[in-house]
């Protein structure tokens, strides 16, 4: 059974607006909102299905693309589910429009690299003093859970309005082709 009630964290271009202080370099939008007609589709249907029919997907999860491309052999399996670039451009726009409910957000750059990255990945950082430190799962872990909190406080205040005339998601595959990254 599909998980209802799933969202989607996206990286993009930033961009500025007038109703925000920093660059959006990030938007969260309900899974269904990959459902709306004028996302590509079947891309968006099978981006959705890949959102809510993964194994142990919770309901209120918050998933980054980047979990989606390790869930999708570290991106290897994207051919066979969509062109991600053109769904997420596609929301975003939906999202600037004001087409569906969504989250923008300005994302600091160390946070925007762990949600950019896959959940082991670990990154050096290098500091304006010369000093280096190291920052991987438990700090994703800790960005997503808060970024989660802040996302369900704000759901909590209505749920997020995917857009009108949503289409079906597709049948076709009858599963999704998932293989978590081991590499």
């Amino acid at each position: 059974m599909p998980v209802e009630d799933v969202y989607l964290l996206a990286l993009h271009e930033p961009y500025r607006s007038p109703q925000h202080p920093v660059e959006i370099n990030a938007t969260i939008v309900h899974a269904a909102t990959l459902l709306h007609p004028t996302v590509p589709q079947p891309d968006g249907g099978r981006m959705y299905r890949c959102l809510t029919e993964f194994p142990d997907r919770t309901p209120g999860a918050l998933v980054p693309l980047s979990t989606l491309t390790f869930e999708l052999a570290g991106g290897q399996l994207w051919p066979q589910v969509a062109d991600w670039e053109r769904v997420v451009d596609a929301v975003v726009h939906l999202a600037r429009q004001q087409r569906c409910d969504a989250m923008p957000l300005g994302l600091p750059q160390v946070t925007a690299l762990l949600v950019g990255s896959g959940p082991a990945t670990v990154h050096t950082l290098h500091h304006p003093d010369g000093s280096r430190s190291q920052v991987g799962p438990a700090e994703r872990a800790y960005e997503l859970d808060d970024l989660t909190g802040h996302m369900h406080r704000v759901a909590a205040e209505g749920p997020f309005r995917p857009g009108d005339n949503l289409v079906a998601p597709p049948r076709e595959p009858p599963a999704m082709p998932y293989r978590p990254y081991e590499g």
